[in-house]
């Protein structure tokens, strides 16, 4: 496959992760009115585990941030470094510099360099 080709797929990608981002916020809009029906002392419980749909949402949005930026050619360190998610990030770097032939992974320097596991959260 030429890499025009995995351009276009990547940017084909990103466009399907983008619309599966708006189902999933639909989703979890739709948990949120049932939620509302139930009573208060009920809804605490629900109302923590139905945020997944939030986590859920983020973490599509960044994967077609980054299949957009690999399908745009930016450098691929410059698109993990703007993964909003760190623990995402951290692991599409190791991804990566497993993938490269010729480059040794060195787990004791991913360590190193390892950012805290704290990615932004936004709470619906």
């Amino acid at each position: 496959m030429a890499e025009t080709d995995n351009r276009d797929l990547l940017a084909a990608m990103a466009a399907e992760l983008a619309d599966i981002r708006v189902e999933i916020e639909a989703a979890g809009g739709l948990v949120s009115e049932v939620l509302r029906q139930l009573p208060a002392e009920a809804r605490l419980g629900y109302l923590t585990r139905s945020q997944s749909f939030d986590v859920l949402s983020q973490r599509v949005e960044a994967l077609a941030g980054l299949a957009r930026a690999v399908a745009d050619d930016e450098a691929m360190d410059t698109a993990l470094a703007a993964l909003p998610l760190a623990e995402m990030a951290e692991r599409m770097q190791e991804a990566t510099h497993r993938a490269r032939p010729g480059t040794a992974f060195d787990a004791d320097a991913a360590d190193e360099a390892r950012v805290p596991a704290a990615g932004v959260l936004q709470l619906f």
